[in-house]
């Protein structure tokens, strides 16, 4: 306990150092994670795949959320939000909020053998993800110089280098998650530069991931603020029922 608590302490002095509106923060549930988009994660990646997807969204999302202004920046934003592999990340300006993704993300998943009842390899090798109690999680803190920030004018299939743009407030979890995103010309390749500094990396061993969420959750740094609606409320109250916490008088 006394580990973990410093742990949590040396946390809030991290996040001293990197207290201004410069910064800006991204949870990996495994430190071994790369800073690539999704669209980039396919081993065949194709820009006219990830364009012509986004077309397709763009075209659909009437049917679900009301017409959407011809603005490729309002299209990504909803996009990435909604589970379509985009050239964006997703940062935020809260330290507390990347914590929170951090503990709170599966790991990276590992191969694993089958094995046959003699020992011996049997069929293809599985991926699964290691239990995150024994998993390393890692918050990322970039400075966002004013060069890299990015406007209405630019267009995201022109940008040369990595940049930063702040969405509009298209849903509730954008705002709540204070959500910003990096946009990267060459989604297939690893953004290396903010993890080469040890010093705007916070690592989190997996024995007190659970210790942050519970630190996390009394602050108001939980599922129903992060994710917000019924979906938000029902994991929290999950999450309160696997943890045993808060489920006294005052609720």
């Amino acid at each position: 306990m006394r580990r973990r608590t410093r742990l949590w302490s040396e946390f809030q002095k991290w996040i001293d150092l990197h207290s201004d509106q410069r910064w800006v923060f991204r949870g990996l549930g495994d430190r071994d994670f790369t800073l690539t988009p999704s669209a980039g994660r396919r081993s065949d990646y194709s820009l006219a795949d990830e364009r012509t997807i986004l077309d397709i969204f763009k075209k659909r999302v009437a049917e679900f959320n009301g017409p959407l202004a011809p603005d490729d920046w309002d299209a990504l934003a909803l996009a990435q939000h909604h589970g379509l592999p985009t050239r964006l990340l997703d940062w935020t300006t809260n330290p507390l909020v990347a914590a929170y993704f951090a503990v709170s993300s599966a790991p990276k998943p590992v191969r694993m053998r089958r094995m046959s009842n003699t020992g011996r390899s049997a069929g293809p090798p599985l991926f699964a993800a290691p239990p995150a109690a024994s998993t390393t999680a890692r918050i990322v803190a970039y400075r966002v110089l004013p060069g890299m920030v990015l406007g209405d004018e630019d267009k995201p299939f022109e940008v040369s280098k990595v940049g930063f743009i702040s969405p509009r407030s298209l849903t509730g979890r954008i705002v709540t998650q204070g959500g910003v995103f990096s946009v990267h010309p060459q989604p297939d390749v690893p953004w290396q530069e903010p993890l080469s500094r040890a010093k705007h990396l916070f690592d989190i061993p997996g024995e007190a991931r659970a210790f942050f969420q519970r630190r996390l959750f009394y602050l108001g740094i939980e599922p129903q603020r992060i994710m917000g609606g019924l979906d938000g409320l029902g994991a929290r109250i999950a999450w309160q029922y696997r943890s045993d916490i808060g489920l006294g008088a005052l609720r």
